[in-house]
């Protein structure tokens, strides 16, 4: 016998295309509480690092470059006077020096 609905099993097998792509972002002021101010400490390089990754996670990506600037202002010390000098377009760049400057190579 002919499946009369032949759709029917798609749409019931298939989740909403809406809620699918829900995604709930926290604000850029909600992701600067994730992330502490860094110093100068080679220790809290990596803890900073992976907390603003889990920033740039929860954030719109509309809002990347607004919080990037953000977590510009969460470096202080050497590592600040040392970015300044530098032209870091984006968080990758920055993480990548900052790994590189910053943590110990094994």
């Amino acid at each position: 016998m002919p499946n009369l609905c032949p759709n029917l099993e798609a749409e019931v097998a298939s989740p909403d295309s809406n809620t699918v792509n829900m995604i709930e972002y926290i604000s850029v002021g909600e992701a600067l509480k994730l992330v502490a101010l860094l110093k100068c400490e080679k220790r809290g390089v990596l803890t900073f690092v992976a907390n603003v990754d889990t920033a740039f996670e929860v954030t719109d990506p509309r809002n990347e470059g607004t919080l990037f600037k953000f977590m510009l202002t969460r470096i202080s010390g050497e590592p600040r006077t040392a970015i300044a000098q530098r032209n870091l377009k984006n968080w990758e760049e920055l993480k990548e020096f900052l790994k590189n400057t910053y943590t110990e190579k094994g």
